[in-house]
């Protein structure tokens, strides 16, 4: 009997016999998704694929998906992994995400404006999207807004509201509320030591190294808080041991002038060669 053959069933039966082509994504939820599978190896693929990760995350970004404008952003940012810095597409895409309703893109918007990265300085307009992201209880903004608020004589009890509700989460607001009422604003805000204190106390605890470095001069003086050498002494460490070079120099000089500084001269010959490397990296860049 004669075989015949049925032309037109050959490409099904080849597609068959061969390996399937991949479904490509179609939507944006799909398209981010499979930029982040093509991050990660796996046995199909030995090594991750960034550029075809790239392109996909830009596909879902201009399709709207949020967390891809977040990513094309940070990454223009940023930079890194063949990317090179742009703050110009960075703030592009922060725009995009803060029309969103995304907190985070507003608080980015804000420190470009105010730096000028990408686009031209403009306070104003920075505290414009840091009000709206401290609306929402972002402490960073918060922070932000509220320390710019407090350098005006007119917006100073509104500054110091705003730094109040940041404090809670950002250690240096608390060391700005200390700075604000240690020396106090004529006419508006009285001098309060004790106050100042308090708030460096607490910036200090959450690990901000400049209240750390305040609070230590507090307990070396006995002034408004009770004198306490060792603790003094305690929180130039954790200062210093954030490579905070007003502390570390600090540090090295309570050492080397203490009357037992023969016992602290190895450990004050440590601090300092770690300042002079920390001022060199600082210098470098």
């Amino acid at each position: 009997m004669k075989r015949t053959i049925l032309w037109g069933a050959l490409p099904f039966l080849f597609s068959a016999c061969g390996d399937k082509a991949p479904e490509l994504p179609e939507t944006p939820q799909e398209m981010y998704e499979y930029a982040q599978k093509l991050l990660q190896p796996s046995a199909e693929m030995p090594e991750s694929d960034f550029a075809g990760a790239l392109e996909w995350t830009r596909k879902a970004a201009e399709q709207g998906w949020l967390q891809a404008q977040l990513d094309m952003a940070g990454l223009y940012y940023a930079g890194g992994r063949g990317v090179q810095k742009d703050f110009k597409k960075a703030y592009y895409w922060f725009e995009q995400a803060a029309k969103q309703g995304n907190n985070s893109a507003e608080v980015f918007l804000g420190l470009m404006l105010y730096a000028g990265e990408g686009v031209q300085k403009d306070v104003q307009k920075a505290m414009e999207h840091w009000r709206i992201a401290a609306a929402h209880g972002v402490a960073e903004a918060q922070y932000r807004l509220g320390r710019l608020l407090a350098q005006q004589p007119g917006t100073v009890q509104e500054g110091v509201v705003f730094l109040e509700k940041a404090a809670r989460e950002v250690p240096q607001a608390a060391t700005a509320l200390g700075n604000i009422f240690y020396k106090g604003v004529q006419g508006i805000l009285s001098q309060d030591a004790d106050k100042a204190a308090q708030w460096y106390e607490k910036g200090a605890m959450a690990g901000d190294p400049l209240a750390q470095l305040v609070l230590a001069e507090m307990l070396f003086v006995g002034e408004p808080i009770p004198r306490d050498e060792p603790r003094a002494l305690a929180m130039l460490r954790m200062a210093a041991g954030q490579d905070y070079p007003a502390a570390m120099a600090r540090l090295v000089n309570v050492l080397r002038n203490a009357p037992n500084a023969a016992e602290y001269e190895q450990e004050a010959a440590a601090w300092e060669e770690r300042l002079q490397e920390v001022l060199k990296q600082k210098k470098a860049k």
